[in-house]
């Protein structure tokens, strides 16, 4: 296992953005995610599991995520890569699984993030819309956002939001 780190970041709601500029941006990854949300261990409950297969130009890895909580918007974060075989296992736990396509790009010192869901996942709650993320070393920093997005409003507390959120709607 390997050391958790903490996770600050910050998550906003916006307009659906163009996704073919998106794919033009310098440095943009697209990655298709199916993000399977675990049951809770016993000894760690509050501890929030999931396994995700992570696919980007046709190859697909595996990962495990063990995430607790910090702060507000900090959590200690401990993610490790996995076999098929381990992630095939994990999925045993599952509760929930949510799909979705990532938009990650670097602007301003960080990685961006725009997730976008099918229709059925968000229903009207993304019906137009998408969630950007960005990471933080700091809670407090100031985020600069790219000129071609639409922000509407900060999210990071609204829990309907939430991926766990979204994967629940799907049980």
């Amino acid at each position: 296992m390997t050391t958790p780190h903490v996770e600050t970041e910050r998550k906003y709601l916006i307009k659906y953005p163009d996704t073919a500029y998106l794919r033009t941006l310098d440095g943009c990854r697209v990655l298709d995610m199916v993000q399977t949300y675990l049951d809770r261990l016993s000894e760690e409950p509050e501890t929030e599991r999931r396994v995700r297969t992570i696919t980007e130009n046709g190859v697909t890895s595996y990962v495990y995520t063990k995430k607790s909580p910090r702060a507000r918007l900090s959590r200690f974060e401990d993610e490790r890569e996995v076999t098929r075989e381990e992630y095939d296992l994990l999925r045993k736990d599952a509760y929930s699984e949510l799909i979705k396509t990532r938009y990650a790009f670097p602007f301003a010192g960080h990685v961006m993030e725009i997730d976008v869901y099918p229709p059925e996942i968000g229903g009207e709650i993304f019906d137009g819309y998408a969630i950007f993320e960005v990471e933080m070393d700091d809670p407090d920093e100031t985020v600069e956002f790219p000129e071609f997005l639409e922000i509407l409003r900060e999210v990071t507390d609204d829990k309907r939001y939430h991926n766990k959120t979204l994967a629940k709607k799907l049980k």
